[in-house]
C-alpha cells in the first residue's frame, strides 16, 4: 500500500474521532444548565377547587377544601393559606362562578395579611358568569398568600363542575426561571449565548480540519 493511501486514511480516521468528540461533549456540556433550575428548590405547584356555594358573608381566608394538586407541599387545606416555600416569583390564578342575581362580587389577593390585589365581578338578574383573575408576585421565602372573599360576594360550584378553584406555579427561584433561562435579562443574551457555543464549536471543527489537512500535504510532500 502506498504511502499516500496510509496518511488519507490516517487522516480520515483523525477527523472522524475529532468530530465524534465534539458532538458527544457539547450535550454533556450543557447538562448542569438544564437541571439548575429543578436544583433551585423544585416545583412548586398547587391546584385546589371549593365545592358548594360562597353565599354572601365574609370567607377570609376561602377554604379551598379539594386539592387537585400540591406538588411542595405550599399549599394548606386546614387554613386556605399559601406559604412561599423558596424566594422567587410566583403566579396566582382565582376563578369563580357568580351566583345569579345581584351581587355586588369582590375578592381579594391577601398577601402577608394585606390588601395585595382585587377583582371585582358583577352581574343581574338570571345572568352568570365565570370571572377569572390573575397575580404575579415576587415572594420572599415564607410569604403567604391566599383569597379573601368580601360580604355581598357569591358564587357556586357544583361537585364535579370545579368552578371556583384556586391555583399558583413558581415560575423563577434564585435568579433562575422554572423554563431554564434567568429572568431579569434580555432574551437576546441568551441568543447570544447559543450563538458563542456554536461559533465556538465552529472554530474547534475548524482547528482540526487544518490539522487534518496539514498532515495530508506532509505525506504528499514525503512521498
Amino acid at each position: 500500500m502506498s504511502s499516500i493511501k496510509i496518511c488519507s486514511y490516517f487522516v480520515i480516521v483523525t477527523v472522524l474521532l475529532c468530530v465524534t468528540s465534539l458532538v458527544v461533549a457539547d450535550p454533556v456540556g450543557r447538562i448542569p444548565r438544564q437541571t439548575a433550575a429543578r436544583q433551585q428548590g423544585g416545583v412548586v405547584l398547587f391546584f385546589v377547587s371549593f365545592q358548594g356555594i360562597l353565599r354572601e358573608i365574609e370567607f377570609n381566608p376561602i377554604i379551598f377544601n379539594q386539592v387537585l394538586v400540591n406538588q411542595g407541599s405550599a399549599y394548606n387545606n386546614d387554613t386556605g393559606v399559601f406559604t412561599a416555600p423558596v424566594a422567587g416569583i410566583y403566579q396566582f390564578v382565582f376563578a369563580a362562578q357568580l351566583c345569579r342575581g345581584d351581587h355586588n362580587n369582590l375578592w381579594i389577593f391577601m398577601l402577608k395579611g394585606s390588601k395585595d390585589m382585587a377583582c371585582h365581578a358583577q352581574v343581574s338578574g338570571g345572568d352568570t358568569t365565570l370571572n377569572t383573575c390573575y397575580l404575579m408576585e415576587e415572594l420572599k421565602k415564607g410569604d403567604q398568600v391566599w383569597v379573601k372573599q368580601n360580604v355581598g360576594s357569591c358564587a357556586w360550584a357544583s361537585t364535579h363542575s370545579k368552578t371556583i378553584t384556586f391555583s399558583g406555579v413558581l415560575l423563577a427561584s434564585e435568579g433562575v426561571s422554572m423554563l431554564g433561562g434567568k429572568y431579569g435579562s434580555c432574551p437576546l443574551a441568551s441568543l447570544s449565548h447559543k450563538r458563542e457555543m456554536v461559533s465556538g464549536s465552529t472554530g474547534q471543527s475548524a482547528a482540526w480540519s487544518n490539522v487534518a489537512i496539514t498532515l495530508l500535504l506532509c505525506c504528499l510532500l514525503w512521498d
